[in-house]
């Protein structure tokens, strides 16, 4: 038998062990008192104090599974269902009871749009008396996947386990009203509310409504009574500040969305609202900043990704756009928003077909609204449709401007508890492209003026003038007129447009435009400084004064004003971006560089400061870098082919032809319809001399673009490249039916040329250029195809033609010159002159200049222009030929013999490389 404990150990012990015992007792007393004081503050309407009450409680007992509970529950009144998701499975595995654990997890997962998961997780079992609720979140799970006869059932099974289930009543009244069924919506948000008088979501359906009604003030008194019941409630003042927000009225907005984050500072409801608001006001960098926040902590909000999207392509980053939008379609397959905005991205990118096939599934019903009718009209517009085109712009204007919100405004109805169709509906409303612009009706205009119909143009743009004073309206009224050669009215509405709006840009570039039509283009550039002074660093009025230089021929302060653009504005993307591609269009390679570097980095996740710093390395010859900075644009842009297409341009260049090959196959795999990529296939395909398989991918695509000359003039050049001339004149005639063009018609030219069907090619041009006398490119190509043919009179006629059209045609300037020179003509020097006025450092100008002055006598002038010309030209054999003979002109023999030594060594087939040897044996 064991010893007893001595007695003088006994007391302490004992005295230990009642201090362990009363301490557990008090910690747990203060742990019931502080959950006791936080159920009291939540029903008084204050979770920010209970949220604190209960943070005090958990650190003094960790593993309290009530706490637990309780605090994620009121993360989710807060809105924070990411933080109620952690709280609420602590409480779970701390034993916290199951049924109220998985509902609460259920409206957790509900409001972040984890919809699968709750499907997965959440199950009604026999029994549970949740059951009822169980039903209804699987349900409204099911709504948000668009399985809606699969949620009718789960709905009826929870009213078979709760007859009165507001859930289920509510859910049952949405799937009412995306039927067109008002009196059973009605009916059952009646019996909802009969049963739970006070219950805040059947008080919210009846608010959105009344709202989709069209009736915003009943809406409203709705929205206040639930305030007057629970004062606190953040996301009715959410509701409110989205009803103020659509109705413009900002202020109010920002006021009742202050008043929800006193007691919800992290709801996503309230970033999502607030990023609503700062995108409505044009605040896109602050409504970025708020989106950012969201998707850190839920990246798969769908609404945020959507608007996000929105965003970003008013930030003017496209790509980031299209990555965003693809994601929210791709779990949104054919949403009407997210289709429009992807189809004004492809649009704006210059692919009128794309937007239509984005289109395409919300125009087969027949139901377009007038946005959609619109986008699908100006594609068809852009893409030569003009037939098809009027027609979806006629139907835009003739719909009720009103009944797009209407429809789009039935997304709210979908509520459930988690707000992700609702808040993609507030979005919708919000941002409709429509609500301000008469954009339909603009775009008809165009059309008739398109099809020289004024007259429909000027009633139409009339119509639209008694909806009010609108500087857009009075602008295009204007050029209505320009049109039908009233330039004094026309200029009368350019005017008004400004007295409406003094900084309205359209209205002043077209006052612009007549006043150099009128030759005054002085009172032009008044114009925009007189503005530029009241705004003194805006990127639009410098852009204006630009372009205005740049149609006077002054390319250098349009350089300096764009230089200013960037220098006032270092950190707007843009201005630098359009810097940079004048350094390159100009030649200042290595300024393009250099900026473009300095924009990439301070962008580094922009797709377009990339691409621009590749186009800079490509152009700077450093291809290495190029591809580099062309491969990591792929990563920042994987579902787009351009990347893939500018590696393939690379890896020619390179004379890397297998790589290009894999290259134009990853951009296929991507777009099995980019047409560019199927040109450089053939391309490829020809280089190699397979013509089986070249042959094949032209069938395939004559079959799969019937309405596409692509695959018929590749089978020409196909042809071409075997010596079948005539068999290519029949392939082009075929594409030139499909789409009558210039550069088709310069097909079949140069094929029946090849052809020795002179006679013939000359007859098919001169009646080309009876319908279309104006058409610079084709003469153009004319004239210097009668050149290569020794025809120099009659190059000279088509140059001088060109000319009447465009006197500031370098090509056709410079030409001419050299021309004039074979055929011993005075007017050389002249020619040659304006054209160097015109396009100093253009090394071909230099080049024809300095050689009109050799022949001329002049070796003291023409010998700098020639070395400039070398320079900047170090590789073209008849540049260095040319400096040559006027360094022998100047007595530098050995500088002579160096440059003609360089072209003997450099260009084998030299056409001058006997001349040259000639020359040397003198020297």
């Amino acid at each position: 038998m064991p010893s007893p404990i001595p007695s003088r150990w006994a007391a302490p012990l004992g005295v230990v062990l009642l201090c362990v015992c009363l301490g557990a007792c008090r910690q747990g007393s203060q742990t019931e008192q502080l959950l006791s004081e936080a159920r009291d503050y939540r029903a008084k309407g204050d979770p920010k104090a209970a949220v604190i009450q209960l943070k005090n409680a958990l650190q003094q007992t960790p593993n309290h599974a009530g706490a637990r509970m309780l605090l994620g529950e009121l993360y989710i009144e807060q809105g924070d269902p990411i933080s109620a998701e952690k709280e609420l499975r602590r409480a779970a595995t701390l034993g916290a009871a199951a049924g109220p654990v998985r509902v609460a997890l259920g409206r957790a997962l509900l409001m972040q749009g984890q919809f699968e998961r709750l499907l997965d997780e959440i199950v009604a079992e026999p029994g549970m008396p949740q059951r009822a609720t169980l039903f209804a979140l699987r349900a409204n799970a099911l709504l948000g996947l668009g399985k809606t006869e699969q949620a009718k059932g789960e709905f009826e099974a929870a009213l078979e386990a709760d007859a009165t289930s507001a859930d289920a009543l509510l859910g049952q009244a949405r799937i009412a009203l995306l039927e067109h069924a008002p009196e059973r919506t009605a009916q059952l948000l009646a019996r909802a509310l009969a049963a739970h008088p006070d219950d805040v979501d059947s008080l919210r359906f009846q608010g959105d409504l009344l709202r989709m009604q069209g009736k915003p003030a009943e809406a409203l008194l709705a929205y206040q009574h639930i305030l007057k019941l629970r004062p606190t409630n953040a996301q009715v003042h959410i509701d409110i500040a989205n009803l103020r927000i659509e109705a413009g009225k900002f202020d109010e907005a920002r006021r009742e969305l202050a008043a929800a984050r006193k007691t919800s500072p992290a709801s996503l409801s309230l970033y999502y609202a607030q990023a609503l608001l700062d995108f409505r006001e044009g605040k896109h960098a602050a409504a970025l900043e708020s989106l950012q926040q969201i998707l850190r902590s839920a990246p798969e909000h769908m609404p945020s990704i959507l608007l996000s999207g929105a965003v970003q392509l008013a930030l003017g980053a496209p790509q980031q756009a299209e990555n965003h939008l693809r994601k929210f379609l791709a779990a949104n397959p054919n949403h009407p928003y997210a289709s429009k905005l992807l189809a004004t991205i492809a649009l704006e990118a210059g692919n009128p077909d794309a937007a239509l096939n984005q289109l395409a599934p919300l125009l087969s019903d027949g139901k377009a609204d007038v946005e959609t009718l619109a986008i699908a009209g100006e594609a068809s517009l852009r893409g030569r449709h003009f037939s098809r085109a009027a027609e979806y712009f006629e139907q835009a204007s003739a719909l009720d401007p009103t009944a797009p919100a209407l429809r789009t405004a039935l997304g709210i109805s979908r509520l459930g508890t988690g707000d992700n169709a609702r808040a993609v509906a507030e979005l919708e409303r919000a941002a409709a492209l429509d609500t301000k612009t008469p954009r339909a009706r603009t775009l008809l205009v165009m059309t008739y003026l398109r099809s020289n119909d004024t007259v429909k143009a000027l009633a139409l743009v009339q119509a639209m003038e008694h909806d009010g004073d609108n500087p857009l309206v009075q602008n295009l009224k204007g050029g209505v007129l320009m049109a039908r050669n009233d330039p004094t009215g026309a200029r009368n509405c350019f005017e008004k447009a400004l007295v409406l709006e003094p900084s309205y840009l359209p209205a002043m570039e077209n006052l612009a435009q007549l006043d150099r039509i009128e030759k005054h283009p002085e009172l032009a550039k008044k114009r925009f400084l007189a503005a530029l002074d009241k705004d003194h660093k805006s990127v639009a009025l410098i852009d204006a004064l630009a372009k205005l230089a740049i149609a006077q021929g002054s390319t250098g302060e349009a350089q300096a004003w764009m230089e200013r653009a960037n220098r006032d504005n270092p950190d707007a993307l843009a201005p630098a971006l359009r810097l940079v591609d004048v350094y390159l269009r100009s030649g200042q390679k290595q300024k393009a560089l250099v900026l473009a570097q300095k924009t990439q980095a301070g962008n580094p996740n922009n797709p377009d400061a990339l691409g621009m710093l590749a186009q800079a390395q490509y152009a700077n010859e450093d291809y290495p870098a190029a591809l580099e900075s062309y491969t990591k644009l792929g990563v920042l842009l994987p579902n787009s082919a351009a990347p893939s297409m500018h590696i393939a341009r690379v890896q020619l260049t390179m004379n890397n032809e297998a790589a290009a090959q894999t290259a134009i196959g990853k951009a296929l795999a991507l777009n099995p319809d980019l047409l560019d990529a199927h040109i450089v296939s053939v391309g490829l395909l020809l280089a190699r001399k397979n013509y089986v398989q070249a042959q094949a991918e032209a069938v395939t695509l004559q079959k799969r673009h019937a309405d596409s000359p692509v695959g018929y003039k590749l089978a020409g050049d196909i042809a071409l490249a075997q010596n079948q001339a005539m068999a290519a004149v029949v392939s082009y005639e075929r594409a030139f039916a499909l789409s009558k063009i210039g550069p088709l018609l310069i097909q079949i030219h140069s094929a029946l040329l090849q052809a020795g069907k002179t006679n013939e090619a000359e007859a098919r041009m001169a009646l080309w250029f009876k319908d279309h006398p104006a058409d610079v490119p084709t003469r153009l190509y004319f004239a210097s195809s009668k050149a290569m043919h020794n025809d120099l009179k009659g190059a000279m006629q088509e140059f001088e033609t060109v000319l009447k059209h465009d006197p500031t045609n370098v090509i056709a300037l410079n030409d001419l010159a050299w021309s004039s020179l074979q055929q011993n003509d005075p007017h050389a020097l002249a020619y040659a002159e304006r054209a160097y006025h015109l396009a100093a450092d253009n090394p071909v100008v230099l080049d024809t200049l300095g050689w009109v002055l050799m022949t001329g006598g002049n070796s003291v002038r023409a010998l700098p222009l020639l070395q400039k010309a070398s320079t900047l030209a170090p590789k073209v054999g008849e540049i260095r030929y040319h400096l040559g003979v006027a360094l022998a002109k100047h007595g530098d023999k050995p500088g002579a013999r160096r440059e003609l030594e360089r072209v003997l060594a450099s260009d084998k087939d030299f056409p001058q490389r006997e001349q040259v040897k000639a020359l040397l044996a003198t020297l």
